[in-house]
């Protein structure tokens, strides 16, 4: 279960890394994993159950599907509930980092490798590119599958809005398309490059540059996050507020915690007051939870890409919930949260488990699933 502790997410379990898209996005309406009595389920944005609790485990859905673990294979789950070959997201240009053996290729919505298994590592393409390792450094690749820029860094990330953060000599840099150099030596990306703005840190201050490494915003502040919705949460003298684009502060430095905004609303806390305020800083409505990732979505590279109208919150006691933009509780909360695969891999006990009930018709057509 997520820490309640955890103000920010930055885990790549689900890893709420944050980002804003530059532009408008329709709201998702793509349904929400729940857990009951130990299973795992699907209930769409106004709180219905869609597909009942019965798997050991499930993720979220994308494009589509959601993924659960039926019969000791990851297999596929339409809205009907219907159980289908594994489909890969087709986000990061409809293309996925997948295993085989020791090496790294990616593969397509089907699971069939467009571009063979030949890294040592990878993560999943963004903005058109994709970052591989080669031996012991990283480079980036295309979707073709050819290489960009070369392996020349000890690290290398996401590309957002044509720049990417890399590793090299022990620094981080700020690179572009080509692999030049924009920016270096700053010691960290707080949040996510988004609406022309790169949220950095040096000496323990923060800031913003541009698309062109340039410092846009001083480097004043003690943390920073992501801009969205044309706000941004930055933290002086231990408090929160938020600027604008241009560095005007517009909602003042009173709050405790804070979040990045989404469909224009942001979790924040002020001493034991809970909630998501409005662009004008107050509050639109009050809810007692230790942590909201607020309204925004995932994508498939684990960073938040769109404005949702539900999200998901933690209490004190570790409760799980949903909550719409009207502060609607649409479920729970409730004792039992979603969590991530199990980090050592599955036991043969859940195997098992994970064929209770299913009916010998679906699990003669898993069986039948290829594997890719």
């Amino acid at each position: 279960m997520k820490s309640a502790a955890i103000w920010f997410a930055l885990s790549a379990v689900i890893v709420l890394q944050r980002c804003a898209a530059a532009q408008q996005h329709a709201l998702t309406k793509d349904p929400l994993v729940i857990v009951q009595d130990g299973k795992y389920g699907y209930i769409n944005h106004q709180g219905k159950v869609l597909i009942k609790p019965q798997f050991v485990w499930g993720a979220d859905f994308e494009d589509g599907f959601g993924t659960v673990y039926v019969c000791g294979r990851l297999v596929s789950v339409n809205e009907a509930g219907q159980i289908l070959p594994l489909k890969y997201s087709k986000r990061g240009n409809g293309l996925a980092p997948q295993h085989s053996g020791d090496r790294v290729g990616f593969v397509d919505a089907e699971g069939h490798f467009t571009i063979a298994a030949m890294f040592a590592d990878a993560l999943p393409f963004s903005d058109g590119l994709a970052a591989v390792k080669v031996g012991d450094s990283w480079g980036f690749i295309d979707t073709m599958g050819r290489q960009v820029i070369p392996p020349t860094f000890q690290a290398a990330y996401y590309f957002r809005e044509g720049v990417a953060t890399a590793e090299t000599e022990g620094v981080y840099v700020l690179i572009d398309k080509s692999g030049s150099i924009l920016a270096r030596e700053f010691e960290q990306l707080r949040g996510i490059v988004s609406e022309g703005r790169v949220p950095v840190s040096r000496d323990d201050k923060y800031g913003y540059l541009d698309l062109h490494g340039k410092v846009l915003i001083p480097l004043v502040y003690e943390d920073a996050d992501s801009f969205n919705d044309g706000l941004a949460p930055v933290k002086k003298d231990g408090k929160w507020g938020y600027i604008a684009s241009d560095g005007r502060v517009v909602i003042p430095f009173i709050f405790d915690k804070a979040g990045v905004f989404g469909s224009n609303l942001a979790p924040v806390q002020i001493a034991d007051q809970t909630g998501f305020i409005n662009r004008s800083g107050t509050f639109a409505f009050h809810l007692r939870f230790e942590y909201a990732p607020g309204f925004l979505t995932g994508d498939a590279d684990g960073t938040l890409a769109a404005d949702s109208d539900v999200s998901r919150f933690w209490t004190s006691e570790g409760a799980f919930g949903y909550v719409n933009t009207t502060g609607e509780l649409i479920w729970g909360p409730v004792r039992e949260a979603p969590d991530h695969t199990p980090l050592l891999g599955w036991s043969e006990e859940d195997k098992v488990a994970s064929c209770h009930g299913v009916a010998e018709s679906v699990r003669k057509a898993i069986a039948g699933f290829s594997t890719p």
